[in-house]
Parts: structure tokens; C-alpha cells; sequence
């Protein structure tokens, strides 16, 4: 299987690299400078799972050709339509796609881009930043991929691409559900992120708190209430896992999106929080925590000049 990864940054630079490191053919879609980098430096991981640097094949934009078999995306959510533009001259005949972003708006995207029986369902959960030498930080012992199709062809080549991740030191999933498996993580992240923002601390603070753990369960109801307005009910073993996590006590757990804000840059509130928020009043009820912590994340963005998206769901 012929793989192309856009981009290697945390997320995309730490899965593409451990699929290299365990022998697959995939490169790396980068913009000339970090070429240039990759190939004086490698690319380097420092992980609790073992460290490694690695010589990997990139391509840059203007020498893509469409001759893989798999396109995987990874980027931040604001910069996914530049993200799609990039790789489209890689699509093929053959060619498909497995996108690993929060919320669900970027798949009705590329459905109505390259038709939905070219695109499956992919969910990462891993902590991991860039450092400014262009090392891949794991912050922590979460890397896992969830892939998943739509229909049985696509689930078909989902199943082959967990089969090849089974040799790479990351743990990999196949969802039977993955429609659901992608908004397990959303209404968790939203949540997480919602909450953390707001307070500026992490969970195990927020939870020390008189009414912390209320919040956090009230807003993670909010965000339940519009996944089942939207026709997909989780499990109640997802939701406890997910609560347990959101409340444990002593937890030092914070949303990459508080870790962006502190350090000053872009956030993904309009695709994690703003695209939920607008479904929920698509379907006609409030959740005033979720617009709270949505509301807060404008103002902060608006003070630093950040452009304004338009929630996906609107």
C-alpha cells in the first residue's frame, strides 16, 4: 500500500514516522523548507514509547502525481481547505482518503469534493507538539489510530491499512462504527476543550473545585444531547470511559486547544465548538455552557486578529 501523509507535524510526523519506522512506503506531502529540514535532520521522535530518528521520503506540492493508494490527512482544522487543495492533485483513480480531524464537518467536505465512496473515517488520539527545531514531542502514553469505512469496499481498505499499522509501535483500532467512533471523540474533545478553555486549568483542578465536576458533566450532556439529535447514540461504556477521564481527580489533563491558546496561537474552536453549538440550534435547544465556552474562544481570537470561520453546521 502506497501511502502519502499531508504534512509532518505533531500528528502527522509522529504516526508517518512510526508506519516508516516499521517499513511502510510512505512519504511525506511538505512545503520545501521543512524538506529541506527533514533531509539535513531527519525526522525525529521523542516519545514514552521509544525514541527514533528517521530518513523519510518527502514531495512538495509542484512533483505530486496521483499514484497512491491512500491520502491521510492531519492538519489543523483551520487550515483544512488548504490542506484538501494540496493533496487533490494526488487523488487518482484509485486513490482514497483518510482524514484524522476532530468534529465531523471536514467529511461532509470532502464528500461534496471527491465523492464519499473515496473517503473514510479516521480518529487520533495522541498528545504530541513540534518543538521549534522540528522535533516531534508524545507528551504522553496515548497514540492510537481509529480507521473505519462507510461502506464495505471503504471498511475493506480500512482493514487493510490497521493491518499494516499492526507493525508500527502505535496501538491501531478498526471501528465497525465509524460514523460513531468520530463523534465519541468530538462530544469528549468539545468538552474538554470547552471546559479547559473557560477555566484556564486543567481537569484535576476544575474538579477540586465546589462545582466543577458539575460543569464538566452538564457541558459533556450538552454535547451528548446534540449527537443524539443528530442520529447517533453513544454507547453508555463510551460515555463512562469518557467522564472518567474528564473527572478524575489529581488529573494534570488539558485540551491541546488550552495549550494553543496560552501559547498565543490559532485555536480550533470554530470546528470543535462553533460547528457543535450550531447543530444543537439546528435542532431547535440551547446548551448555554457550550456557547459560553465558544463565546470566550471568539473574543480571544477576535482580540488577536484572528479571522472569523463560520461554524461548518451553520
Amino acid at each position: 500500500m502506497k501511502l502519502l501523509f499531508l504534512g509532518a507535524g505533531a500528528v502527522g510526523g509522529y504516526f508517518g514516522g512510526r508506519l516508516v519506522e516499521a517499513g511502510a512506503d510512505l512519504s511525506f506531502l511538505v512545503r520545501p523548507a521543512r524538506a529541506a529540514r527533514l533531509a539535513r535532520d531527519g525526522l525525529r521522535i521523542v516519545s514514552p514509547a521509544g525514541d527514533c530518528q528517521l530518513q523519510v521520503r518527502t514531495v512538495t506540492a509542484d512533483a505530486l502525481e496521483p499514484v497512491y493508494d491512500l491520502v491521510l490527512l492531519a492538519p489543523k482544522a483551520y487550515d483544512f481547505d488548504d490542506a484538501v487543495d494540496a493533496v487533490a492533485p494526488a487523488i487518482g483513480e484509485q486513490t482514497r482518503i483518510l482524514p484524522f480531524l476532530n468534529g465531523y464537518a471536514h467529511m461532509d467536505v470532502l464528500d461534496r469534493r471527491f465523492g464519499s465512496e473515496r473517503v473514510l473515517g479516521g480518529v487520533a488520539h495522541i498528545g504530541a507538539t513540534l518543538d521549534e527545531d522540528g522535533t516531534i514531542r508524545h507528551l504522553n502514553n496515548a497514540h492510537s489510530l481509529i480507521a473505519g469505512g462507510r461502506d464495505p469496499q471503504a471498511q475493506r481498505l480500512a482493514e487493510r491499512f490497521i493491518e499494516l499499522c499492526a507493525q508500527a509501535r502505535f496501538r491501531p483500532m478498526l471501528s465497525p462504527d465509524i460514523v460513531t467512533s468520530l463523534w465519541e471523540k468530538w462530544v469528549m474533545l468539545a468538552t474538554l476543550a470547552g471546559v479547559t478553555t473557560l477555566m484556564r486549568a486543567s481537569v484535576g483542578e476544575i474538579v477540586a473545585t465546589r462545582d466543577g465536576e458539575a460543569l464538566i458533566r452538564r457541558l459533556y450532556g450538552e454535547c451528548l444531547a446534540v449527537a443524539k439529535a443528530s442520529g447517533v447514540d453513544i454507547s453508555e461504556k463510551a460515555r463512562s470511559a469518557a467522564l472518567g477521564m474528564l473527572t478524575q481527580r489529581g488529573a494534570p489533563t488539558t485540551a491541546s486547544m488550552l495549550r494553543d491558546l496560552q501559547a498565543g496561537q490559532r485555536t480550533e474552536h470554530d470546528h470543535v465548538l462553533g460547528d457543535l453549538l450550531a447543530r444543537s440550534e439546528r435542532h431547535g435547544f440551547e446548551a448555554p455552557l457550550l456557547s459560553a465556552a465558544y463565546c470566550q474562544l471568539q473574543v480571544r481570537a477576535a482580540a488577536a486578529g484572528a479571522p472569523a470561520v463560520p461554524s461548518a453546521g451553520a
